[in-house]
């Protein structure tokens, strides 16, 4: 009847019905778990059959999420992929775009790289949840991101948000420089610091061990992406997505250190003049013992040119969140007891089929 089409017309509790790209996967998993506790659906966009870890979601959820999965098989032709990646979103309210590829290398036979692959999907992503009607697209970037800036991986996230802007869509973006989830295998990067920590007498901090990282919780970037997608009908919207301790890189890998008892001695790289190209290179061992790639090449360039903190880093919003130091010292006794390939769990043998931040 008209009475109750207009009584659901204005219920202010309708639930959402949100695209996600891998929803078994990292960042994708805790916002859709986000979405489905909430009471709203989800179309997982992903090539994975399985969640990478059970956790955060139920059993219910994972089977719900495999259900309603439809892999994004990239077509040579742009225009196919697009129109079968619009048919997957029908229905949906609004895309969560955590699509990246996190290693810049060079295509077989090609002069482009991945990076440049991955802005070209995130801007099949944008057309196809424009072409399904989609109200918002929410987007993962990361903090201090220019399109002119010297650093591939970000200038690259800056050019997804220029085609974001342009695409006509309602948007809002979310500004992470990393993140830690609930446990050292949700946690690579400081997991692996950590385990290398376990391991060695000296440990060397990145240039004079003054440059500052400010990471977010798995949870509370899920918590900022629902936020952000709650809301149709707002537009450019762009936050730093970032946690409240904002910790120099001698006052992270102290506390790692301290967490995990480790003996090893924190030294600035920069009192030994060892620059941070000789210390990426130095894990080149351990990248072919470990089948992983611990640093890529501009990891520790990007952390000392203060790129990886807020631009306010003591914005109301950012201080309530996780905090980092609380989970180093609940985890510290199981950090970096074994080593978490981030190859293995998160790309397999396919690069470019990833789906995270």
């Amino acid at each position: 009847s008209s009475s109750l089409f207009y009584f659901v017309y204005l219920d202010p509790f309708s639930k959402m019905k949100a695209a996600i790209t891998g929803a078994l996967s990292y960042s994708g998993r805790y916002v859709a778990k986000r979405v489905l506790d909430d009471g709203g659906q989800v179309v997982n966009l992903s090539r994975r059959r399985r969640p990478i870890s059970s956790d955060p979601l139920s059993q219910h959820q994972i089977k719900y999420l495999a259900e309603h999965r439809w892999p994004m098989a990239w077509d040579e032709n742009e225009s196919t992929t697009t129109k079968n990646l619009a048919l997957a979103m029908e229905g949906c309210d609004v895309l969560i775009c955590t699509y990246w590829i996190r290693f810049d290398q060079k295509l077989q036979g090609s002069n482009d790289s991945l990076l440049d692959t991955a802005v070209q999907r995130c801007n099949v992503l944008f057309n196809a949840a424009k072409l399904a009607g989609l109200k918002k697209i929410v987007f993962t970037s990361h903090t201090h991101a220019s399109i002119d800036s010297p650093f591939d991986y970000i200038a690259a996230k800056a050019r997804a948000v220029e085609l974001l802007r342009e695409s006509g869509v309602n948007y809002a973006v979310a500004r992470p420089c990393g993140i830690f989830g609930d446990t050292p295998a949700e946690s690579i990067l400081l997991n692996s610091a950590a385990w290398l920590m376990r391991r060695v007498p000296i440990f060397l901090a990145p240039g004079n061990g003054g440059a500052r990282f400010q990471p977010i919780h798995a949870r509370d970037m899920a918590d900022l992406l629902f936020t952000l997608a709650q809301d149709v009908n707002s537009t450019a919207v762009e936050l730093d997505a970032c946690g409240p301790d904002a910790p120099t890189a001698m006052e992270l890998f102290s506390a790692l250190r301290d967490a995990t008892r480790s003996p090893a001695r924190i030294i600035p790289a920069s009192t030994l003049g060892i620059s941070n190209r000789l210390i990426t290179g130095l894990t080149a061992p351990l990248n072919f013992i470990t089948g992983d790639i611990l640093l890529d090449r501009h990891d520790l360039d990007l952390l000392c040119a203060h790129l990886c903190v807020a631009e306010t880093p003591n914005d109301p919003r950012i201080t309530v969140r996780r905090s980092l130091f609380d989970w180093i010292n609940t985890n510290g006794h199981h950090l970096g007891l074994a080593y978490v390939s981030s190859m293995e769990r998160y790309y397999h043998d396919d690069l470019l089929s990833s789906s995270n931040i």
